[in-house]
């Protein structure tokens, strides 16, 4: 099958989660006998299996991107592809046909739950694009019923993948290590985490120490700051690590959280929508709210039994996440849009 995929822009510009997301895809498919092409501002690199097709970016703030990317997709000639997949923007992609689309997360929660007043004006104007997204495309897909809860022309839910076998479990840290992956303001709440392991858990355990991964560092005693690290350091951050600890108030779906189960690392959020999706109303991850975070943590460190039954538990979790499993799904969602169109 010759499959054209549209996203912004690509992981070796991006550290978005949709970029890894559209690139996985990609090369699974390509291992999988179709041929993909990416339509979007990036370059290709070393790791895309497939091809690309980079558009030029003349705009100098990446806000703006997905308008342009809007505008370059309405005027490209898809005919001779089998079946179009957008990743976002596809709202002038009229009368091409087969396409896809795959909803990542809400705009209309991202706006919601947006602390920058401009970033929540931009948002809102894609919660409208993205409902004439919807009208475009043949099959509307997204990666979870909480998208589904926001966009319910949604026909189809397929997750977020993970790389099973490079997140995957390995040899602990001595002492307790918490990681955060995620920015330290905004919706992810990084300082908020600093702060309560500083406040709470670092008073009876000392020798514990937070990893973030953040934009900006975290302040605090016991805190280690890896800024943006290259994958294999974060998957290797993952594999180390007791537990995964990410409050944000909002995830579409929440593919860190997917990373560290599949690493034997507990899990431990606030009761954000994919959060509680992903670990199933708390089956396969500890869910808490703010007040009760700290005290979660704690209990985590005290009792090895606990933190190894959620390690299991993760585990087991993360292969309904697999990216074999994912990939046969929008192979069947290809072949369905298809027959739409004879």
């Amino acid at each position: 099958m010759k499959i054209a995929m549209t996203h912004a822009d690509l992981p070796n510009e991006s550290t978005g989660g949709v970029a890894f997301q559209a690139h996985y895809l990609a090369n699974k498919l390509v291992n999988a006998g179709h041929d993909v092409t990416m339509f979007t501002f990036s370059p290709h690199y070393q790791d895309c299996l497939y091809r690309v097709h980079q558009y030029p970016n003349t705009l100098r703030t990446s806000k703006f991107q997905p308008f342009l990317l809007a505008f370059h997709l309405s005027r490209t000639n898809f005919a001779g592809f089998d079946i179009l997949h957008s990743h976002g923007d596809n709202y002038l992609m009229w009368g091409k046909h087969p396409q896809v689309r795959t909803f990542h997360g809400s705009a209309k929660d991202e706006s919601a739950f947006a602390v920058n007043f401009k970033r929540r004006i931009l948002q809102s104007i894609f919660s409208y694009l993205e409902i004439v997204g919807t009208w475009v495309a043949d099959i509307n897909v997204g990666v979870s019923e909480a998208t589904r809860l926001r966009i319910p022309v949604i026909s189809e839910i397929i997750p977020c993948g993970v790389d099973i076998e490079r997140f995957k479990p390995a040899q602990k840290t001595i002492h307790p290590t918490i990681l955060f992956v995620g920015s330290s303001g905004g919706r992810k709440r990084g300082s908020l985490l600093a702060q309560i392991f500083t406040e709470q858990v670092l008073p009876k355990f000392p020798n514990t120490e937070l990893w973030a991964v953040s934009d900006i560092p975290l302040i605090g005693e016991g805190i280690h700051n890896f800024g943006r690290v290259p994958l294999e350091t974060l998957s290797d951050l993952f594999q180390k690590a007791w537990i995964f600890c990410l409050p944000s108030t909002y995830e579409g779906f929440g593919v860190p959280y997917i990373e560290a189960m599949a690493s034997g690392t507990a899990v431990v959020a606030s009761p954000n929508l994919g959060a509680k999706e992903v670990t199933a109303q708390g089956k396969y991850g500890l869910i808490a709210e703010d007040d009760q975070l700290g005290n979660c943590i704690n209990n985590l460190i005290t009792n090895p039994d606990l933190l190894q039954h959620y390690k299991e538990q993760g585990i087991t979790r993360s292969r309904d996440f697999s990216w074999d499993s994912v990939t046969a799904k929008y192979e069947q969602v290809y072949e369905k849009a298809r027959l739409l169109r004879r």
